[in-house]
């Protein structure tokens, strides 16, 4: 197939075109790197032109950015209108379970769409311009756990743990990720079913382990000796705010921190995908693959 990816230079992107050239499909990049603008409607039409599929990753991700609710929810719309001008025949949209993040207990793609942060507002929202589009083209909404894997996140991240930070509560929690690899294959994977035309998929690593136990994994990757030190939430909260609430110690994150991550992946898991990828062996990979 001939396929679109926006935001085609960013971690996930990446990743995902290697993918889908290794599966024979011809790919056409989309990003800001490359001066590609997605609210420049004239510019996504014609982008769009004699593409098959498209594969929306595209996003604002930092919450204090002016363009966030601009590139996140009227870009959306803006390559949905391309593309379907164009009769592609596939949009697929990369979201965040982010969008329930309100909901207590598991998660699943019944749960109710209750999104806190700027980002997750903006996400929801643009999930519902794709739904508005179903009927013009064919789509497809992959909600995907926090990415586990070698970027600027999660290098903050080990550094942390490296320097023997205490963890924000008691790290009880369920804590799901999705490792890099796992979330390029159920993109790919998505694209060759019929069965997931007009569907939302929530994915995530099928073990349930807890906010404690990916650090301690971290931890002992880095072979950081010692107990583990905590913070209660509300100490930590203090202290972001005494520090300018400035980098990955912010309220706001502090917030994400201590929220649990609780995923039901039955529904894709039921037509054939399931990740392989585990926390422990997802932590391996991501250290290995900041050094």
């Amino acid at each position: 197939m001939k396929i679109l990816v926006t935001g085609s230079n960013g971690f996930v992107g990446k990743r995902l075109v290697l993918a889908l050239e290794k599966k024979g499909h011809s790919v056409k990049g989309f990003d800001t790197a490359q001066g590609n603008d997605l609210l420049d409607k004239r510019q996504c039409r014609q982008e769009c032109k004699g593409i098959e599929a498209v594969f929306h990753l595209a996003a604002v991700l930092d919450e204090k950015s002016q363009m966030l609710e601009k590139v996140n929810v009227e870009g959306t719309e803006n390559i949905l209108e391309a593309a379907s001008k164009q009769r592609c025949a596939r949009f697929i949209f990369l979201s965040t379970v982010g969008v329930n993040a309100g909901v207590k207990g598991i998660v699943n793609e019944e749960s109710q769409l209750k999104p806190i942060t700027p980002y997750e507002k903006s996400k929801a929202r643009a999930e519902k311009l794709v739904l508005d589009f179903q009927e013009m083209i064919s789509i497809t909404i992959i909600r995907s756990a926090l990415v586990l894997g070698p970027n600027k996140y999660w290098q903050s991240i080990i550094k942390l743990a490296g320097k023997d930070f205490p963890i924000i509560g008691g790290g009880k929690q369920v804590w799901q990720t999705i490792f890099v690899d796992d979330l390029i294959n159920a993109l790919v994977f998505v694209l060759g079913k019929k069965e997931c035309i007009g569907e939302t998929f929530v994915v995530a690593e099928q073990g349930k382990p807890t906010l404690r136990q990916l650090y301690s994994e971290i931890r002992k990757q880095l072979e950081t000796g010692g107990k583990i030190k905590t913070m209660p939430k509300l100490v930590a909260k203090i202290v972001a705010v005494l520090k300018g609430n400035k980098g990955i110690l912010t309220t706001q994150h502090i917030d994400r921190l201590a929220r649990e991550r609780n995923y039901n992946t039955e529904k894709i898991n039921a037509l054939g995908w399931k990740a392989k990828v585990g926390m422990e062996e997802a932590v391996n990979r991501t250290v290995e693959g900041l050094k």
